[in-house]
């Protein structure tokens, strides 16, 4: 039935998806995002979760966050640098959790004890004891900064939620900041994670499709970038002055100012560069595989006719 999408606002076809925890989660045929019941989305936008995000939601997540910190999330702070078409002096962890990332980068850069920093509106007692640990939103932060992350977040988030998060970050961005998002969307939970939308353990409500992002974060001066190869991920840069430009150009000629930064750990240098290069290069692959067996079924095709 064609009902109004509460992500992109249009009347689309709305097709249910699937029941997670006794909740209804439909897929927009327009903007292809894939939400918790709509009626559900605006409760929580009242005040009422289908998940809290006390005690027990952080003893169980505090562990998987360190890991993320150590890893995933050291290499996608590396990535956003690389990408990023400004000197990073100024980074952001946004929705940081226990701040364990703002640690593991303050310990792996120790000479730029100002460029590091997080914020996380409903932290956990157990949390970062890094001077750079901010409580509160990212709307209120004080100065700008040149690039950031956004990890495991917008998944939470309803999409007036996610608005706001926009808005914020509008506010703190220099011109050109970059912010690498990771969370999964619509083809990661499809073909990849089916579990991934999970309303009261995780708290995952939305799995947001890139047309649906495009909507949200371009009103508020962002461009909204795929990124090649990832469905888990997406690039925002705050009113960037400058035409887009091929992903590979961007890590093969990352600004020298951001290079030397991220040289300093030589071992997340190569990390950082690798994935964005693999994952480049793996979905160029794909392609082109696809577009192989195109050509082959069309030539089959005329090989029958004849």
């Amino acid at each position: 039935m064609h009902v109004a999408c509460p992500i992109c606002n249009g009347r689309h076809e709305q097709v249910h998806f699937g029941v997670r925890d006794g909740y209804d989660y439909y897929a927009c045929s327009s903007c292809e995002s894939l939400y918790i019941n709509p009626d559900v989305l605006a409760r929580i936008d009242e005040g009422h979760t289908t998940r809290e995000y006390d005690a027990d939601y952080w003893n169980s997540e505090l562990q998987s966050a360190r890991e993320r910190s150590q890893a995933e999330g050291l290499i996608c702070a590396g990535e956003a640098i690389i990408y990023a078409r400004r000197p990073v002096r100024r980074f952001l962890d946004v929705g940081a959790g226990p701040g364990y990332l703002l640690d593991e980068l303050a310990a792996k850069y120790p000479a730029h004890p100002d460029t590091f920093h997080a914020v996380e509106l409903f932290p956990p007692d157990e949390r970062s004891t890094h001077p750079n640990y901010i409580v509160g939103d990212v709307g209120s932060l004080a100065g700008k900064f040149d690039a950031g992350v956004c990890i495991e977040v917008v998944e939470h988030l309803t999409p007036g939620m996610l608005g706001g998060l926009a808005a914020g970050l509008a506010k703190v961005s220099n011109v050109n900041a970059a912010w690498l998002f990771n969370t999964g969307m619509p083809s990661y939970v499809r073909h990849q994670d089916p579990g991934y939308l999970d309303p009261k353990h995780r708290g995952h409500i939305v799995s947001y499709g890139i047309k649906a992002l495009r909507r949200i974060f371009e009103p508020h001066g962002f461009r909204v970038l795929d990124l090649p190869g990832k469905s888990f991920a997406f690039l925002v840069e705050y009113r960037p002055d400058f035409s887009p430009i091929p992903f590979e150009q961007r890590f093969y000629h990352a600004l020298p100012e951001n290079q030397q930064l991220l040289k300093e750990c030589p071992l997340l240098y190569v990390a950082a560069f690798e994935s964005a290069r693999s994952y480049f290069f793996q979905d160029e692959s794909t392609r082109r595989a696809q577009w192989a067996l195109g050509l082959q079924a069309q030539v089959d095709q005329l090989s029958m006719v004849r």
